[in-house]
This record gives structure tokens, C-alpha cells and sequence, in this order.
């Protein structure tokens, strides 16, 4: 790689900042209100856990603690188990959540990998 192509943390973190930027755009689809995971977590709660390290690790330029990096591993895992009941905004909504959890958990690995 020369100097001039962009790494993949970087690319990492601008796909995650646009998809970011479309997810804070949007309202918290009211089909999701009542949905809970199998974990007992109820949708919004872990949108709003996804949320805090979405923020934190934009805020750290590309970088998550350990902490978060746990609390964003598992609300994927909660919302994964959800997506194939869900449709319409809903399932955009979550499946967008989720590619940001991918990306930053697994930067190297969700490459090449779209919802």
C-alpha cells in the first residue's frame, strides 16, 4: 500500500461515521418500543448502550476500550437474534446498529460484509 491509499481503520471509520450520521437522522421506529431481545434487554435500552459507544468510539478516533467494545459485542448479539422477525424500518433501523457493531468490533473481519 502507498502512501496515498486510505488504511482500513480509516476506511473503517468513515463508513462507520456515515452510517452513523444516517442512523442519528432518523427517529427510534415505534415498532421497536416494546420489542425485547432474548436476553430480557428491551430494544431501546440497547440502542441507547449501542449508542454510547457508537459516540465513544467516534469520539476516540476510531478507538474503543475493552468496556464498550464488551457492552457493543453483546447488544449485536441481542439485536441479531432479533433482526429475522422484524421488517420495514424496523429491520433497517436494527440492521444498521448492528453493521456499526460489526465494524468497529470486528474492523477486519466485516469487511466486504453489507446489510
Amino acid at each position: 500500500m502507498n502512501g496515498d491509499e486510505p488504511s482500513d481503520d480509516s476506511l473503517t471509520f468513515t463508513r462507520v461515521t456515515t452510517l452513523w450520521a444516517a442512523h442519528t437522522g432518523e427517529p427510534f421506529p415505534d415498532g421497536l418500543r416494546w420489542v425485547d431481545a432474548p436476553s430480557g434487554d428491551p430494544v431501546p435500552a440497547l440502542d441507547f448502550y449501542a449508542a454510547g459507544c457508537v459516540n465513544a468510539y467516534l469520539a476516540g478516533q476510531g478507538v474503543l476500550d475493552p468496556q464498550r467494545h464488551r457492552i457493543l459485542t453483546g447488544c449485536a448479539t441481542d439485536l441479531e437474534a432479533i433482526l429475522p422477525g422484524l421488517t420495514g424500518r424496523d429491520a433497517t433501523y436494527v440492521a444498521r446498529l448492528i453493521r456499526m457493531a460489526e465494524l468497529i468490533t470486528h474492523p477486519h473481519g466485516a469487511r466486504g460484509r453489507s446489510r
